[in-house]
């Protein structure tokens, strides 16, 4: 449908519907989208699962073309716990792969068990041309397995199994935005930031409950933005390791994840997040930086964990704490009090610590056999892929009773639980009266058998009173059917007027979120001293491509409708003409009036001369 709709085509999927993925949807063209019909946000969303033995992404649209792209309200699954993981690492591709253009959307999704190296993966283009990606109000993990020395080695990159550990979002992307989403169980780290000038990583919660993590937030890396991150901002972000480890919240600086003390990356902010959770590890940690700001975020986690076999001798990480820096390679930072200094490499090779309540967890990979014991009837629903591009899947399946990815069909689906089980209650009520019903005539036929043959009829058995009865409670009985068939197309019409309702709904939310995101920022402008200038490190400003400060954190995002800014522009143009236009307007009735009092102020003048003049005469 992609290849042959064009730009703009909509793939709208059914329903609490699984479709079986044998390769890639890819998109072709512009401002194409594939989502769920309704766009709901529960368990009604459809399920693309990947079922392909060699496929790691499900969805793909970082091709030049792909300009506005959308994916909307999914349920995307890698299936990574029955297929495995990927021991090619070529193939070892994000789960949703889009970038190398503009304004491309994930949103309202659930993303879980990629079998590659990340769950969304935001690319930077060929050219580094990538801009306004926008990842919100979606529901990432569980991403991956626990990093288990014994059975993968030293380096977890080079395991012989295939990597364990997998990103939530990995993004290199100009201006983007990703805001609103919950990280669950992410086990290497939940947003990784490739440089990405001007982008906002903002109201995000990452949390640790049955898998450990390396990270929270990593600014590690220098490419492919030169170690440019003028206009970064990670702001209001939720790091939680509940139940787990998570061994650094947030990690800033090339020296967290390697042995680089060469590197410095530039620009970018870190504001107002929190630390929280039993089991965390380090909690902010910056080296190698210049020109950044680091403030006002608050920590209530209790730090721990151990040196394992994989950390440095030289030089000897300090203990787990919350603030911590190295001082000497930071230059011209501004940096909030509480920070310790202490020189440090490679922090995230410690282990954490558990109690017997609470042990790791390490689930072993699939073993070689359950990988080739898929049998024919799973091969033939299977939804063949286009090798050179791939289109939705036209024939939805429902799905088996054998996977419980989707709730049990019920007898009713209305869309209401409260409507379903009225209906049902009505149904077996009417099961329950014709099955008593019967077990009467049964019984009646059994009194009076003697009266007739074996093979003669009940009703030449039953008395014309009887008769009758049946009859009219059969007649009663297709009134009923007729009534409960009728509140079922009453039902389904009232739940398709709700899903337009939630619809709408929904729409005003997001453009009330926009609306208090740019008061919030106002207000924060607003209240900043009037005596003070404006610190040009802690707002953006005009460009990221010529390496200038940036003046105005705009929190503002495409959502908004341009039609409703030309309609509020016009009535403010029309206001000042109809305001213009009176004030000429007063301006001539003045002129017009001071002009004819001149002329008459002249004419009696010249009448009182003559007046006089033919008097002397």
């Amino acid at each position: 449908m992609f290849i042959d709709g064009g730009p703009g085509t909509k793939v709208l999927l059914c329903p609490n519907r699984l479709y079986r993925l044998s390769g890639p949807i890819i998109f072709t063209a512009a401002d194409q989208e594939v989502a769920t019909y309704g766009y709901p946000t529960g368990s009604e969303r459809a399920v693309l699962r990947v079922e392909g033995r060699n496929t790691a992404t499900a969805i793909q649209g970082d091709c030049r073309r792909c300009a506005r792209v959308s994916v909307k309200n999914l349920v995307v699954d890698g299936n990574r716990k029955k297929l495995g993981r990927m021991r090619d690492f070529e193939l070892a591709t994000g789960l949703v792969v889009l970038g190398g253009n503009e304004g491309q959307t994930i949103q309202n999704c659930w993303i879980k068990n990629p079998r590659g190296f990340t769950a969304i993966h935001i690319r930077e283009g060929d050219k580094l041309q990538c801009t306004g990606a926008r990842v919100e109000k979606n529901d990432i993990g569980p991403v991956g397995e626990e990093y288990d020395p014994e059975r993968d080695g030293d380096d977890p990159e080079m395991s012989p199994l295939g990597r364990p550990l997998a990103d939530g979002v990995s993004i290199a992307c100009r201006d983007s935005f990703i805001r609103d989403n919950t990280f669950r169980d992410n086990t290497d780290a939940a947003i990784v930031i490739y440089g990405s000038p001007g982008t906002l990583v903002h109201a995000n919660h990452i949390f640790a409950q049955t898998l450990s993590a390396m990270a929270g937030i990593l600014m590690v890396d220098s490419t492919p933005f030169d170690g440019d991150y003028t206009g970064t901002v990670v702001k209001s972000n939720i790091i939680d390791a509940v139940s787990r480890t998570i061994r650094v919240g947030i990690g800033i600086g090339p020296t967290v994840w390697s042995d680089d003390t060469e590197t410095i990356l530039t620009g970018g902010s870190v504001i107002g997040n929190g630390l929280k959770g039993r089991y965390m590890g380090y909690g902010i940690a910056a080296a190698g930086l210049k020109q950044w700001t680091i403030k006002d975020n608050w920590d209530e986690a209790k730090h721990e964990g151990r040196r394992s076999a994989r950390c440095f001798d030289d030089p000897v990480n300090p203990d787990p704490i919350g603030l911590l820096y190295n001082k000497p390679t930071m230059e011209d930072c501004i940096v909030q009090s509480g920070f310790v200094d202490h020189n440090f490499q490679y922090l995230v090779c410690i282990d954490g610590l558990y109690d017997k309540a609470n042990p790791p967890k390490h689930d072993p990979p699939p073993p070689p056999d359950d990988l080739s014991s898929t049998n024919a009837q799973d091969e033939d629903n299977t939804v063949q892929q286009d090798g050179g591009g791939s289109e939705p899947i036209e024939q939805p399946r429902e799905v088996s009773d054998i996977e419980v990815e989707l709730p049990v069909e019920k007898m009713f689906s209305t869309g209401s639980e409260m409507m379903d089980d009225v209906l049902e209650h009505s149904y077996q009520r009417m099961l329950e009266v014709i099955d008593h019903l019967s077990r009467r005539v049964d019984v009646l036929g059994a009194a009076n058998g003697g009266k007739g043959n074996g093979d003669s009829k009940i009703s030449e058995v039953l008395d014309p009173a009887m008769s009758s009865h049946l009859e009219k409670l059969q007649r009663k009985i297709e009134h009923l059917e007729f009534s409960l068939r009728s509140q079922i197309e009453t039902a389904i019409q009232l739940r398709s007027a709700i899903q337009g309702w939630d619809q709408e709904m929904a729409l005003v939310a997001d453009w009330e979120y926009d609306i208090l995101l740019d008061v919030r920022h106002k207000l924060e402008l607003s209240s900043y001293p009037h005596d003070q200038p404006l610190d040009p490190k802690l707002m953006r400003g005009q460009s990221h491509l010529d390496g200038k400060a940036l003046v105005v954190d705009d929190h503002s995002h495409p959502s908004l409708e341009s039609e409703n800014l030309r309609s509020m522009s016009n009535r403010a143009r029309l206001n000042a003409n109809e305001e213009a236009g009176t004030r000429a307007s007063v301006w001539q009735i003045g002129l017009i009036g001071g002009s004819a009092i001149a002329l008459v102020w002249v004419g009696l003048g010249w009448w009182k001369k003559r007046k006089v003049h033919g008097k002397l005469l």
